[in-house]
């Protein structure tokens, strides 16, 4: 299933717009395919997760955690006496840009700040640094090197992560921030990263795997992977692709309920067939992506 599965009546006119918000969700930059020589220069393979944005769910879920939320939109007072615009943590670890209310039981996400003095510098970070939350990009980097994983790549998974070059104070639910740093991450031809440094794995490649369109519209999902292939000797980037797809499933409530177990399972499993078609795209040897039961 490749991911327009079945389009429920009252969807009609959210189908017309979200291809056009598919369409529109970034501008990147121009596809990078490796030269066969440097394909078969490739034997080992560091994978490294980059920094995912908190994912956008329209309409905001506030409105069925609080109903009363439409009544207060005819209301005379300003809405940020009873709303915040934040990044918060919903139960399972998904981390939403969204409203919640002063009352509300969503804690605030705890997002790793960079101190000032690394403010707009890309650098690595443990993964673990991130483990009560649940990031996208660590299931798409761990299925990468699953697929990658055979007789002529060994591929490893890295401990570290892509932190973004933002600064702390864009790190909140201005998803606008999140998109301009995740295209500058993308846009690079070459790494800001020097994995020499880090006194990494000795590899003969770097991929690094993040996120772009990452959004519940409705009963709509829709995901876009980005992927970029690096020389660790020299940083220069030698490939770069993306891959994106919608998939029609439940509502946001039935999808982000009993700790989102039904969407992280969407989300890895949309993942995985983008993840193989675009280091496929690369020129890379992949075994296909495992089916996953329905939870």
């Amino acid at each position: 299933m490749f991911y327009l599965q079945r389009i429920l009546p009252p969807m009609k006119s959210y189908c017309v717009l979200l291809p056009l918000l598919f369409i529109l969700s970034g501008c990147l930059a121009t596809p990078i395919k490796p030269s066969p020589h440097q394909m078969d220069e490739i034997r080992t393979m560091l994978v490294v997760p980059v920094e995912p944005p908190p994912l956008e769910v329209t309409p905001d879920p506030v409105e069925s955690r609080f109903p009363v939320y439409n009544q207060f939109q005819y209301q005379s007072m300003p809405s940020s006496v009873y709303l915040e615009k934040t990044v918060y943590k919903n139960p399972g670890g998904v981390l939403i840009a969204g409203l919640l209310s002063k009352d509300d039981m969503m804690p605030t996400a705890n997002i790793h700040q960079t101190p000032s003095s690394m403010e707009k510098i890309a650098g690595l970070e443990p993964t673990a640094s991130l483990s009560e939350n649940w990031t996208p990009t660590f299931t798409l980097a761990q299925e990468a090197a699953s697929q990658l994983n055979g007789e002529r790549i060994k591929a490893i998974l890295s401990k570290h992560y892509y932190h973004l070059p933002m600064a702390s104070g864009d790190r909140n639910a201005n998803l606008d921030n999140w998109r301009s740093a995740i295209e500058q991450w993308y846009g690079l031809n070459i790494s800001s990263v020097d994995y020499r440094r880090h006194g990494l794995e000795q590899v003969d490649a770097v991929l690094e795997v993040g996120i772009q369109t990452y959004r519940i519209f409705n009963a709509q999902t829709s995901l876009q992977v980005l992927i970029k292939l690096i020389d660790p000797n020299t940083r220069q980037v030698i490939g770069r692709i993306s891959a994106k797809t919608l998939s029609v499933e439940d509502s946001p409530e039935s999808l982000l309920n009993n700790e989102a177990e039904r969407f992280k399972w969407l989300v890895a499993d949309m993942g995985a067939h983008l993840v193989s078609q675009g280091l496929s795209d690369l020129g890379l040897p992949v075994k296909a992506p495992v089916d996953r039961l329905t939870p």
